[in-house]
């Protein structure tokens, strides 16, 4: 769950602010290329996003360095460059595949402003590793367009054996701004690069380039979604599951508990579903509290319902097809 520093959750909160209206402001336009300008050559050629190479290596081992005249392993190489070992959180069955697509509805005071649709996107691969490309897009119904008008994408590319964040990633395209986030998640260095580009139609353009200190093998806002279905949460009262989120460039930490298990209506149908509770941190300081996830019970483990509530109402995710 996406939240701002008030701890309010923000991806796409906007669609629930009424009376802002339409503009005709001529935003600027952030292009993917600008990052190779924005950080250092090496740094953007770690984080490329790539084709997998076929075959590609498995898992998700590195390949052993060798030395030129010998063709023997370089072992002073090996150590010289080793890196953190990220453990194996991969499942066997995922509860999800490549191809899957979701949609979903978001609706505030019960009614529906926008649909949010995810889809797993065909592999790549990132800083040698080979990662899920995950992808969403929330956008505003018609009706609502009268009030506010968002077109957002988010990707996100997310480890496939140690299921961790390594590059997020949003381009929001707004009535009232313009604005592109990238972020790239450093584990060797456990640090993040946080870039944000805003054209506001009232405030013109805003700019923030920042490092931050992150935990290691984190979440991003989407990442987040998926491991919540891959992760070993508790199915007893009493029983909670952390995990490490990166939100803004900044860590933070979800403490999800189970409260029972339920029947909901999702997707056009009647499903048993695991009922949790989540609390996020900042800096080991509460910063919200009213979050209820529906985890289905079967092996696909889909989101059939998020919940935040609000001063103002409630604000909710709700499967409505699976596509």
């Amino acid at each position: 769950m996406r939240t701002n520093g008030s701890g309010r959750p923000h991806l796409w909160i906007g669609l629930a602010v009424l009376g802002l209206g339409c503009s005709t402001y001529q935003f600027r336009k952030f292009e993917e290329g600008d990052l190779g300008k924005e950080i250092p050559t090496e740094v953007a050629k770690k984080f490329e996003v790539k084709d997998l190479p076929s075959p590609h290596p498995a898992p998700n081992s590195s390949l052993e360095a060798t030395s030129k005249k010998t063709g023997k392993p370089k072992k002073d190489i090996i150590k010289e460059s080793a890196k953190p070992e990220a453990p194996i959180r991969r499942t066997e069955p995922m509860p999800f595949d490549v191809g899957e697509k979701l949609s979903y509805d978001l609706r505030f005071l019960g009614v529906t402003a926008a649909t949010f649709d995810t889809e797993v996107q065909p592999l790549k691969e990132v800083s040698g590793r080979k990662v899920y490309q995950l992808y969403a897009r929330a956008k505003t119904v018609k009706l609502f367009e009268l009030v506010y008008r968002a077109d957002d994408r988010i990707t996100s590319f997310w480890d496939y054996d140690s299921l961790y964040s390594l590059r997020f990633s949003m381009d929001l395209d707004e009535s009232k701004q313009s604005r592109k986030v990238v972020e790239l998640y450093d584990y060797e260095k456990n640090r993040s690069f946080y870039w944000n580009r805003i054209d506001h139609v009232e405030k013109g353009f805003m700019e923030q380039k920042e490092n931050h200190d992150i935990k290691p093998w984190s979440q991003d806002p989407l990442s987040a979604l998926f491991y919540l279905r891959a992760a070993p949460l508790p199915v007893e009262s009493g029983k909670q599951f952390r995990m490490q989120l990166i939100i803004d460039g900044k860590p933070w930490e979800s403490v999800v508990r189970y409260l029972r298990t339920e029947r909901v209506f999702a997707a056009g149908a009647s499903r048993e579903a695991r009922v949790y509770h989540i609390e996020n941190y900042q800096k080991g300081e509460l910063k919200n509290r009213d979050n209820t996830l529906w985890l289905s019970t079967d092996s696909s483990r889909k989101i059939l319902r998020l919940e935040t509530k609000l001063r103002v109402g409630t604000f909710a995710v709700a499967l409505d097809k699976i596509l």
